[in-house]
């Protein structure tokens, strides 16, 4: 046995015995209650673990979770029925158990991340661990408490903060009323000089009582200032520690893509060889490090996606020839990180989705009626293959029919707060495409007031933000939009989506109203809310039961004002959006669309990590005729470079992967780009700071706390 299945075979070791103590705990849940929610979970661990061996190669742990899967389909929904075959189902879990001492690792397995003495050692190609036997084994548990930790340090450095701002507003009044009594200073010397050969009792109290009043305010404004000096720095130097220990944490929990990656080039295999086809796995991106614990969710969704394409959408050699195409049919894996999210992309050379075979099924199992079955466009009838239990396979076989695949898919993904996109052309092929967080522990949110209630939307899935009256909205196939970039998109009210009272908050027309855009795959909704509040950094907590899938929420947070807010799952706000805009009455009128301007002769790349100063600059300077393309940060701005010509950058400075200092030092060192004008816009103001941007080659520095739009198109007019 080569070394490769040799690993392979000890990691579904383990696999095999985390999945065996997790059926032994839903077939005694079955026993006792007997509920739905049981079934499924049950039915859902077998198919992953019939998988997950089929992938290693281990047929008597394939064939005893395949029986056992069938056991529990043949009783049907039947909770009662399912029930009966509990000893069915602890016959094949004592089966697994025997199996399981079999695949026991034989020695030490470095399978979890582990903290690195220094010299780091190299890491093994395909599981990413550490080769050095001098590692310490640290379990995921305590890394999930590190990490959850570390998240709340860097929560409550801004809580810190923000009570620091609190205590500068304090600073502010104290100085102000020192004003206001240094004013009544000659004021008091006249009343003094009134009552000097007439001295009241009264008037001689309230003399003192000032002057000693003008005393305090000098010391508390004093010991004011101190506080803030020392707080300032106090919280900057928390704020380097808290980012640094986040970064370490991260950096023990990260492994490459191609641990997960790795077992499925088996998989597809074995499978294409099952079903007399010819089909190959080409793999991409395995150096891309992803977060343990999410690698761990999206196992069995990519699973259960190679097993549908091979099973659903390469076709047999014969008929791949007929069409013109090579006789093996080829799947792509790849990953990638793009800012703070990675996207994972399955892509294969089949038939494509049969769409209106798609829209066939959904009639015939009567999930729609055949009316709004026709009247669906492609996107949306596309959708319903994320059904659960959705599929148009006729027959049951070993690989699908079983109802278990692309509803688990989108669950996982939504529960890691993330997206999937579906492209696909008939005869060409199908693009999924798998949009997550970078890391669980915290998340860069937008704050959102509407109707009184705020709520948190997560910057990474909001496109852009802006502005709009609702005199200045147009009609889109009878229903309001709005022009962004020269493109219609539709608007919604966030209190239509989440089914919220607006009972006496009202806009005239001529009121400006903010909206955040949600994109899904080529098409966006513009959600429109009363408020934009901030933009800040949470720890996400995880709804606990019973409420542990609630619509349009993905989890709660504890804001620096100690307020619990509601954080939205982009999602389900895009779903409920698109159907209230299907279900919504068409205006009678169909007006023009305004004319798309000419486009502007200058191209500017706007690089910031914050959405919501991202979406100010390119408002200033689209309103001033440039066309803007954004990024995220200095590794993404880099990536459009070699894409995109632009005309001049305008980035800030302080961004994760590279700031702007180092994105300004790479332009100028690439021979493409080294005339590129450069401005750099930051809340970094000390010279050493502006020294550092002109030293690495920046034009302009424009500090944010002194920014005013005239003085951005000043610079950037001026150096183009």
């Amino acid at each position: 046995m080569t070394a490769r299945l040799e690993r392979l075979e000890r990691l579904f070791g383990l696999e095999l015995a985390d999945r065996t103590a997790r059926l032994s705990a839903l077939i005694g849940a079955l026993q006792q209650t007997g509920d739905t929610a049981t079934l499924k979970a049950l039915g859902r661990e077998l198919h992953s673990l019939k998988g997950a061996a089929q992938a290693a190669g281990v047929g008597p742990v394939e064939q005893v979770a395949h029986t056992a899967e069938g056991a529990l389909l043949a009783a049907g929904g039947d909770a009662e029925s399912a029930r009966a075959c509990v000893d069915v189902l602890s016959e094949a879990l004592a089966r697994l158990r025997e199996l399981q001492a079999q695949h026991e690792p034989a020695g030490p397995v470095q399978h979890e991340p582990t903290a690195q003495a220094t010299p780091k050692p190299a890491p093994d190609a395909e599981t990413g661990v550490p080769r050095d036997q001098g590692s310490v084994r640290v379990s995921l548990a305590k890394l999930d408490t590190l990490l959850t930790e570390s998240g709340e340090l860097a929560v409550t450095q801004l809580r810190i903060a923000q009570r620091l701002e609190e205590l500068r507003g304090l600073q502010r009044q104290l100085e102000r009323w020192q004003r206001d009594m240094t004013r009544t200073r000659s004021a008091r010397a006249r009343l003094r000089r009134a009552h000097a050969h007439t001295p009241g009792r009264d008037a001689e109290g309230l003399l003192r009582a000032a002057e000693h009043a003008d005393q305090e305010v000098v010391s508390i404004l004093q010991r004011t200032r101190e506080l803030v000096g020392d707080l300032s720095q106090n919280t900057a130097h928390l704020a380097t520690v808290a980012n640094a220990i986040g970064q370490e944490v991260m950096a023990i929990r990260l492994l490459p893509a191609g641990t997960v990656f790795s077992p499925l080039e088996r998989l597809v295999r074995d499978l294409s060889r099952q079903m007399g086809k010819e089909a190959r796995l080409e793999v991409s991106g395995t150096e891309t490090e992803i977060d343990r614990r999410i690698l761990d969710e999206l196992r069995d969704p990519l699973m259960h996606m190679v097993r549908n394409t091979v099973d659903h959408a390469i076709e047999p050699p014969a008929e791949r020839a007929q069409a013109g195409k090579p006789p093996h049919g080829t799947l792509k894996l790849s990953a990638v990180q793009r800012g703070d999210r990675v996207q994972i992309v399955v892509e294969d050379d089949g038939c494509g989705l049969d769409v209106e075979g798609i829209r066939a099924t959904a009639v015939r199992r009567g999930l729609l009626s055949a009316e709004r079955a026709n009247a669906l466009d492609t996107p949306a009838l596309i959708e319903l293959i994320f059904h659960p239990g959705f599929s148009t396979r006729g027959t049951v076989s070993e690989v699908s029919g079983r109802g278990v695949g692309l509803d688990v898919v989108r669950e996982q993904v939504n529960k890691l707060g993330g997206d999937i996109d579906v492209r696909t052309t008939r005869g060409r092929g199908t693009v999924f495409t798998i949009t997550v967080p970078l890391t669980l522990a915290t998340t860069r949110v937008l704050l959102v007031e509407d109707c009184g209630q705020t709520y948190a939307v997560p910057s990474s899935n909001i496109e852009r933000t802006g502005r709009v009256r609702a005199s200045d909205l147009h009609q889109l196939e009878g229903r309001l939009a709005v022009q962004i970039d020269g493109r219609a998109v539709p608007v919604v009210e966030l209190s239509t989506v989440l089914s919220t009272s607006r009972a006496g908050v009202t806009h005239a027309p001529d009121v400006w109203r903010p909206f955040f855009v949600l994109p899904q795959g080529n098409r966006a909704v513009a959600v429109l809310a009363d408020r934009l509040v901030d933009e800040t950094e949470l720890v996400v907590k995880p709804l606990s039961a019973p409420l542990t899938r609630v619509r349009h929420v993905g989890g709660a947070a504890v804001l620096g004002t100690g307020h619990v807010v509601v954080i939205l799952n982009p999602s389900d706000v895009f779903k409920s959006a698109a159907g209230n805009l299907d279900r919504a009455p068409r205006l009678a009128a169909a007006e023009p669309l305004v004319a798309q301007a000419e486009k502007p002769k200058h191209r500017v790349l706007v690089v910031d990590d914050s959405v919501m100063t991202r979406t100010l600059e390119r408002t200033i300077l689209e309103a001033a005729g440039y066309t803007v393309v954004v990024a995220t940060d200095g590794a993404h701005a880099l990536e459009i470079l070699d894409q995109t010509a632009v005309n001049a950058i305008v980035s800030d400075v302080e961004m994760p992967r590279m700031n702007g200092f180092e994105l300004t030092a790479a332009v100028r060192q690439d021979e493409r780009w080294r005339h590129l004008p450069v401005v750099l816009v930051t809340s970094l103001d000390s010279p050493d700071h502006v020294e550092r941007g002109a030293s690495a080659g920046a034009d302009a520095y424009i500090v944010k706390g002194r920014f005013d739009q005239n003085d951005l198109l000043q610079t950037v007019g001026r150096l183009l």
